[in-house]
């Protein structure tokens, strides 16, 4: 019991990090094709699009493979941007790095990528996040103001970024509740660093910063 407990304390969110891409423009960049807009019968859900529903890892009445069209970029990375946030494709060696450490909370479905001439863009997986913890609850982070410039007038901070690790699964890929922000314990970010995955990008939940307007307005939508 005892164990537990020490173990429970230990949980907090400097062991944890948000995943995203570089968002670099030399990385190919894909968009979806053929997806649309999905109205759920239950309010309490926000799959808006079938892209929503990818990255939620909800299949249901979606067509595989689902295709994809190379926009823009020209370098072949790990993880390729879709337009979308939360939702990427992922190369052959970061699905192996994933399945070689047994990492859960995800699952991949099938692509058909496609660049500007029209080829195929092999060894590539849509990336889907199984696991789920609590909303996440600004009220525990804290107030700071900064000046974005000189003499500019003070603006207010939320730091850090405060998720419902209480209602956590314990995998290691998981999104809030009402997110689609994709959160990584800190083993999986040191697995990937050590494997130099690349266009990748990390930030330890602890460090986030989150604008006044942007915690206001979700705290409106969550009403």
């Amino acid at each position: 019991m005892a164990f537990r407990l020490d173990f429970k304390l230990m949980i907090n969110i400097n062991n944890f990090f948000t995943f995203s891409s570089t968002l670099s423009s030399l990385s190919v960049h894909v968009y979806p094709v053929g997806l649309k807009e999905f109205h759920p019968i239950d309010p309490d859900k926000i799959y808006l699009f079938d892209e929503h529903r990818l990255i939620q890892g909800n299949y249901n009445d979606i067509l595989f493979p689902v295709r994809f069209k190379q926009e823009y970029g020209n370098k072949l990375q790990d993880i390729l941007d879709t337009g979308w946030a939360g939702l990427y494709l992922i190369s052959d060696k970061m699905k192996s790095v994933l399945e070689e450490n047994n990492f859960t909370g995800w699952k991949t479905f099938p692509v058909n990528v496609l660049n500007k001439q029209g080829q195929e863009i092999k060894s590539y997986h849509g990336f889907s996040v199984t696991g789920r913890c609590g909303k996440i609850d600004y009220t525990k982070s804290e107030t700071i103001e900064k000046r974005l410039f000189i003499n500019g007038s003070l603006t207010k901070y939320y730091k850090g970024l405060h998720i419902g690790l209480d209602e956590w699964d314990n995998t290691d890929f998981f999104l809030p509740k009402n997110c689609f922000g994709i959160i990584i314990t800190k083993q999986v970010c040191e697995i990937f660093k050590k494997n130099k995955m690349s266009n990748i990008k990390f930030v330890n939940l602890a460090d986030i910063e989150t604008d006044d307007f942007t915690v206001q307005t979700a705290l409106k939508n969550s009403l």
